[in-house]
C-alpha cells in the first residue's frame, strides 16, 4: 500500500536562498532504488516540508536515515534548517474512490 510521510522543519533566518540552491540538484538519493514513487518539497517563507510517497514510506525513510550518505546530507542541512518533525499520513481522500460519502470518509493509515 502506498503511503506518505512528511518532514517539516523551520528554515533558519536568511537561509532560504541557500536551501533553494541545494534543492535545485534534486534529492540526494535515487527514488526508485530507495522504493519511493514520488518526493516533493514545499518551501514557504519560514518552513519547508519534504513529502515522501511510496510503499512503506515511513520504514523506507527510517532505513535511509541509517545510511552514511544520507546522514552526511542531513548534517549539512542542519545549518539551513531547525526543529525537524516527522508527520505520518493519518487521513486521505481520493476523488476516484466513488461510492457514497461513508466510503470516502477519512481513512486511518497505519504507516505501512
Amino acid at each position: 500500500m502506498t503511503s506518505q510521510t512528511a518532514i517539516v522543519a523551520e528554515i533558519r533566518p536568511g537561509m532560504k536562498p541557500a536551501l533553494e540552491k541545494r534543492l535545485q540538484d534534486g534529492p540526494p538519493f535515487d527514488l526508485a532504488a530507495e522504493g519511493f514513487e514520488r518526493h516533493e518539497v514545499f518551501v514557504g517563507d519560514r518552513d519547508v516540508v519534504f513529502v515522501f510517497t511510496g510503499p512503506g514510506a515511513v520504514s523506507q525513510l527510517a532505513r535511509m536515515a541509517a545510511t552514511p550518505a544520507l546522514f552526511r546530507h542531513v548534517l549539512a542541512m542542519t545549518g539551513l534548517l531547525a526543529a525537524p518533525r516527522l508527520l505520518q499520513q493519518t487521513y486521505g481522500w481520493d476523488r476516484h474512490a466513488g461510492g457514497d460519502a461513508a466510503q470516502r470518509a477519512p481513512a486511518r493509515a497505519n504507516g505501512s
